[in-house]
């Protein structure tokens, strides 16, 4: 019970992700009726979308963190402790798969808003001089 409990954040988490994923490049997404919020959100700077995948990908680690918390709360409520470690490794290289795909995104969007904050900062040393 505890175990399918644990994995309703982590599913939250995924959605959210791909949903901010796919929106986060063309405007044109920006008019659609279900994904529209989620572009109009994180197209509004290049700050706000390097935070939002930034939140997102450290909540991926206490989420994933929970479904072992989970399995384990299983086990010890049914007092069948298991001798195997095959699901906690399991549920470990599923963390280290999805991150492998979301830090990419995540330095992309900082790379983004890194450049954005060296452009501004030349157009201010510009206009001073």
């Amino acid at each position: 019970m505890y175990l399918e409990l644990s994995l309703i954040p982590f599913a939250i988490l995924l959605v959210l992700f791909l949903c901010f994923f796919v929106t986060a490049e063309g405007s044109k997404w920006q008019k659609h009726p279900q994904l529209g919020v989620f572009a109009r959100f994180i197209q509004v700077s290049p700050l706000r979308g390097f935070l939002v995948f930034f939140v997102l990908t450290i909540l991926m680690v206490p989420s994933v963190l929970l479904i072992i918390l989970g399995y384990w709360t299983d086990a010890v409520i049914t007092g069948t402790v298991p001798n195997t470690t095959t699901p906690i490794v399991n549920v470990l290289l599923l963390l280290l798969l999805i991150l492998s795909g979301m830090i990419p995104v995540l330095w992309s969007h900082f790379r983004t808003w890194r450049q954005a904050v060296r452009s501004a900062a030349e157009v201010r040393v510009r206009t001073i001089e």
